[in-house]
């Protein structure tokens, strides 16, 4: 039988050379490529066993570690197509939009003396628990259902990396979820701005971008649940038992220890960082008087409205690495 690495059968063993993928998904690079299949061809009276060792040195030597832009940059153009293709750019809009107006409609009467405030914080209750609940359906089958369909199979056998595959479709996901959070909220806004002007119209604009950021940190937690879950039906489990913490739970409980500690502030800071949702509502409440007790008690604990969007990035960057590692381990 002929040994791995031998000149046997011709130029065939150094063809498989130049094209045979390294662990992570990526490819090796045409000269290194190259130079080991030449050192193949030339290797015909060494054991098997060290042209193995040899081979596998340089699969490591020749791997990219760190992710390239324009691949990610493509990957995350073609996630965009594909999911607005499916509808969920439309989607996502509308539904954002249709509850937009409906408190920019109903509610005109009730706040018309003092403006854009009390609106944007019937936004943010709204938000709160809308917005979360949709980043993460959108991106709970970014992952394992494109595997599942054998999409990401195909994506694969392409010259890119885990890593760039995982960091390409958050951000391709992230353009679709961010613009229907600014066009289905955004929208709606120009009816306050009809109404009371331009005065109060930063403060709309800044729930605009708080709300874009929190929908983006859910968005890469939801991504790195789909590439931890095994199925796309534990994938949504995962996703819904996120959902009911980050909106539900952990405030009830934070408000519980707070009670029982009778108001530690330190307490405060660590229980609204520990959450994207609590420290969305904190940041984007900032500008209004709604917010201004709860900002006292956070800027005491170390909070600054800096800080705050700091702590939503993190969690964005937390979603995305978690995406990444599991992608490199995942069976596909």
């Amino acid at each position: 039988m002929p040994e791995r690495g031998t000149v046997e059968d011709g130029g065939r063993d150094g063809d498989a050379a130049r094209t045979e993928p390294t662990p992570d998904g990526g490819i090796a690079l045409d000269g290194a490529s190259a130079a080991s299949g030449a050192e193949a061809s030339t290797a015909g009276s060494t054991d098997a066993d060290d042209s193995d060792t040899a081979h596998a040195a340089d699969a490591d030597s020749i791997s990219i570690p760190l992710p390239r832009p324009g691949i990610v940059a493509r990957i995350a153009r073609r996630e965009t197509r594909l999911t607005t293709r499916r509808g969920w750019a439309l989607g996502l809009t509308v539904v954002f939009a249709a509850f937009g107006f409906l408190l920019a409609t109903f509610s005109g009467s009730g706040v018309a003396p003092t403006g854009y405030e009390p609106v944007v914080a019937s936004y943010v209750e709204l938000a709160t628990f809308l917005v979360p609940l949709a980043a993460l359906a959108f991106g709970h089958g970014a992952v394992v259902g494109a595997a599942e369909r054998g999409r990401l199979g195909v994506v694969l056998t392409l010259p890119v990396s885990r890593a760039e595959t995982a960091i390409g479709v958050f951000a391709g996901r992230a353009a679709v979820l961010g613009s229907a959070v600014i066009l289905g909220f955004g929208v709606p806004g120009l009816l306050l701005l009809r109404e009371y002007g331009l005065a109060g119209w930063p403060t709309f604009a800044w729930f605009l971008f708080a709300t874009v950021a929190v929908a983006v940190a859910l968005l890469g937690i939801g991504v790195g649940i789909s590439a931890l879950a095994p199925t796309s039906t534990m994938a949504l489990a995962g996703a819904l038992l996120v959902w009911a913490w980050v909106a539900l739970v952990h405030d009830l409980l934070a408000m519980g220890v707070l009670a029982a500690l009778d108001g530690a502030n330190g307490f405060v800071a660590v229980a609204v960082a520990a959450n994207p949702v609590s420290t969305y509502r904190l940041l984007a409440l900032a500008p209004t008087d709604a917010g201004g007790a709860g900002l006292a008690a956070a800027l005491d604990g170390g909070l600054s409205v800096g800080v705050l969007v700091g702590v939503l990035l993190g969690w964005v960057a937390l979603g995305v690495v978690v995406a990444a590692v599991a992608m490199r381990v995942k069976r596909i």
